[in-house]
């Protein structure tokens, strides 16, 4: 954490995600990833009540692109959901 405080807005990304002398990389890379979660799930925690299902039927980053759920196994041909739907699949997935 001290690392990337002080690394970050130094313009430099790659020197702020480099792994610091004397620390172990499988450490280093499940502390960042439970980092990269909580700042996800705080953002998205900001914009849920907001985001429901009649307010954003459709996954999207504007109006030229439009995300659609498959996960490889039960569904293989992506379908189109909205984005509460879209982020629920997303994150059973992962977890």
């Amino acid at each position: 954490m001290k690392h990337a405080a002080a690394t970050l807005g130094s313009g430099n990304l790659r020197l702020a995600v480099m792994l610091p002398e004397g620390e172990d990389l499988n450490e280093w890379i499940a502390v960042n990833i439970v980092d990269f979660f909580n700042q996800i799930n705080m953002l998205y925690g900001t914009i849920r009540e907001f985001c429901t299902e009649e307010r954003c039927p459709v996954m999207s980053a504007g109006p030229k692109y439009e995300y659609h759920w498959a996960d490889g196994q039960t569904v293989k041909k992506p379908i189109k959901c909205s984005a509460p739907k879209y982020t629920k699949n997303s994150l059973k997935k992962v977890f």
